[in-house]
């Protein structure tokens, strides 16, 4: 909901798993899971398609220990995604007779994402109203894993002298790596005591450093090549087997991504910059009868965004105080060059956070919304628009309850 910031953002009762370091500003027990509905209008050389589907975003459980010095992160959650469903129709090579032939792509599956870290306090220091610094260190132990399914069809017309053939492919990734994070806190304006007894509000910075490790995954292709034809209920009848290969070896590189955000704060509002950036050039596929499909570039995304809770740290308050309003925009140029064309992408978010369960809880439902255009439609290219909708729920212990914390008898 703030453009998908991530590098220099803390909240004490959410799991940031992009910077690990923050774990460690994690105050209560907080469980998360989420919805996203994306709904997208495809334009090129003047047709125009609409595509929908819903996804969910993931779990996460957050957990502090260690006299708040400590921070736990564990979850799930897809990192990538692959689906669509494409028909070419062209005519029939020259001299096989009239008709035509029918190119079918369909295309599912994608990564996801195991992740176990921890966050610590590496050095703070504090006076009696709260100025000081704070610097804290963490680290992901990540485990990718998913299938990329890829089906491809010609379908000849009936008579024509030509078998339909089907070629079904799939790539299996697996293996774990790692991200590690950084985060100092400081004070831009340190807090004062006033004539009348109160506190100012003071001013704070948050600056944030993330590095995604290079690593090799695991892969293994298979490829089935065969001849069909259509009955007369419209199934298919496979005829032969034409060409399979079953489970070739192999490995995909990715390279390092580093991200970098900074961040102005005090207890009402916040102001974040970030940029991340990752060169797909350097990706390296070593899979026997694979190869790209497309060239890559260096990726780079820079995200503004920003926060408002009317009633602050505070617990107590009216409802519409209690809650937490966003914004952020994107811009993105994105790791895909198509026929000479880096693709980029552009997106605007916006979103609440409503507190529920009464006074004594940080639980809370999340609701937001994104607009965005990515892709164009030069030169026969295809153009997204879309619209996303997000729904989400964090849930925390009540206030007087300490989760995980073994109890004392004195």
């Amino acid at each position: 909901m703030m453009g998908g910031l991530g590098v220099a953002v803390v909240d004490p009762v959410s799991t940031v798993a992009s910077n690990p370091a923050s774990y460690a500003s994690l105050q209560r027990t907080a469980f998360e899971t989420g919805l996203s509905i994306r709904s997208s209008t495809f334009t090129s050389n003047g047709s125009q398609h609409n595509g929908r589907r819903t996804d969910l975003m993931g779990l996460s459980l957050g957990v502090p220990f260690g006299k708040g010095r400590w921070g736990l992160g564990l979850g799930v959650n897809p990192v990538t995604n692959v689906g669509y469903r494409i028909s070419d129709v062209q005519p029939l090579p020259a001299g096989a007779g009239e008709g035509s032939v029918t190119h079918n792509y369909t295309g599912d599956g994608g990564l996801n994402r195991a992740f176990f870290g921890f966050g610590w306090v590496l050095a703070q220091k504090h006076d009696s109203l709260t100025n000081g610094y704070r610097l804290s260190v963490g680290a992901n132990v990540n485990y990718l894993f998913g299938t990329i399914a890829e089906t491809r069809k010609a379908v000849y017309p009936t008579f024509s002298g030509f078998y339909n053939t089907s070629v079904v492919s799939s790539l299996v990734l697996r293996d774990p790596t790692g991200n590690l994070g950084v985060q100092f806190q400081g004070d831009l304006k340190p807090r004062k005591k006033l004539a009348d007894g109160s506190l100012s509000e003071g001013l704070r910075y948050l600056v944030g450093v993330t590095a995604e490790l290079p690593t090799k995954l695991g892969a293994r292709r298979t490829d089935l090549v065969t001849t069909y034809g259509i009955g007369n209920s419209g199934t298919e009848i496979p005829f032969d087997t034409v060409y399979f290969a079953d489970g070739r070896k192999g490995t995909v590189g990715l390279p390092v991504g580093l991200g970098l955000g900074f961040t102005v704060f005090d207890q009402h509002w916040s102001v974040s910059a970030e940029l991340r950036q990752r060169d797909w050039r350097q990706l390296q596929v070593q899979v026997d009868g694979y190869a790209l499909p497309n060239t890559l570039a260096s990726s780079s995304m820079f995200i503004l965004g920003a926060s408002y809770r009317p009633s602050g740290d505070l617990v107590g308050g009216t409802f519409w105080k209690r809650s937490i309003y966003r914004a952020g925009v994107r811009y993105n140029s994105d790791y895909l060059v198509v026929d000479g064309h880096q693709l980029t992408e552009m997106g605007a978010s916006v979103g609440i956070s409503i507190p529920v369960m009464g006074s004594t809880t940080r639980s809370r439902l999340n609701f937001g919304c994104e607009l965005g255009d990515r892709g164009t439609t030069d030169d026969g290219l295809i153009r997204e628009r879309y619209a996303a909708f997000y729904v989400g729920v964090t849930i925390t212990p009540d206030g007087r309850e300490r989760w995980f914390r073994k109890s004392k008898i004195e």
